[in-house]
């Protein structure tokens, strides 16, 4: 059983390998899957990512509300997620994101929530600019902490993308986000986001994205402000296969947190690595 199971995927990889081959006849005319605003057409993209996070402050956790921790600090995050998009033209997609959360706070309980995903993006395009449009809804579901039982975490986000090429190997790109995320029956707060970056493309089989981002959040008793760098590099195995290296860093943070040696998110990073496959 086992080996008709293999034989039946490498059979799949195998067919896909040939429809791209046919698609992509020569190395030069890949298509860019890694660029943000790729949209397959009439097919699917898988991304499948694992990461690892050293937490400094994340106040946005339900659990700590719930047991009287002000704000969750000193934690390691662990993350696995699959997301699923597929093209119904060039232009437009919908997706879909299943994840799993482990995180462990120093000294204390560690918590897990599964978390799922549904949403589309619009692409628009002309001789010079490229613009993205996105929405998508989360519901994440968190285990016990302690034996308290926590509610179910909405998260409603909204984002725009601007880009254009400055030449044959560098596109740039702005990108503003804006997210709701509410749980229990009042608690609610909003988060955004600007994203300054470039898409590079050294060669037909590698790419890479660095930029810097700037948040802040509205919540009452923390108001968050931070500057993060973001960074990913991918090496194409074939034409519709990449498999990349990411990394953020935040390199200032701020808040109204009013308590001695108050915690801040500088110096909280994210390593991950992530595959990427069109079929």
């Amino acid at each position: 059983m086992k080996k008709l199971l293999l034989a039946t995927v490498f059979g799949l990889v195998a067919f896909s390998a040939q429809a791209q081959e046919q698609k992509y006849p020569t190395a030069r005319s890949y298509a860019d899957i890694t660029n943000p605003f790729y949209i397959p057409e009439k097919a699917f993209l898988a991304d499948s990512n694992l990461s690892y996070s050293r937490v400094k402050l994340n106040p946005s956790i339900n659990a700590p509300e719930q047991t009287r921790f002000g704000v969750l600090k000193d934690a390691h995050k662990y993350t696995a997620s699959e997301t699923l998009t597929y093209g119904i033209t060039g232009t437009w997609a919908v997706y879909g994101t299943y994840a799993y959360d482990w995180t462990k706070k120093e000294g204390a309980s560690s918590f897990r929530d599964w978390a799922w995903t549904v949403g589309t993006k619009v692409n628009t395009i002309d001789d010079a600019w490229r613009v993205q449009i996105g929405a998508d809804l989360t519901r994440s579901t968190y285990t016990k902490w302690k034996g308290v039982i926590n509610e179910d975490q909405k998260n409603t986000h909204l984002y725009l993308m601007a880009g254009t090429e400055t030449g044959d190997k560098v596109f740039v790109y702005a990108r503003a986000d804006y997210q709701n995320i509410g749980y229990g029956d009042d608690l609610q707060y909003d988060v955004f986001s600007i994203d300054a970056a470039a898409h590079l493309t050294p060669a037909a089989e590698t790419s890479a994205d660095a930029g810097l981002r700037f948040s802040w959040d509205s919540m009452a008793n923390v108001k968050s402000k931070d500057l993060t760098f973001f960074a990913d590099g991918y090496m194409n195995l074939y034409r519709n296969i990449a498999l990349g290296l990411k990394f953020d860093y935040v390199l200032a943070s701020t808040n109204n947190i009013k308590m001695p040696f108050a915690p801040t998110n500088q110096g909280t990073y994210t390593l991950g690595v992530n595959l990427k496959y069109e079929f």
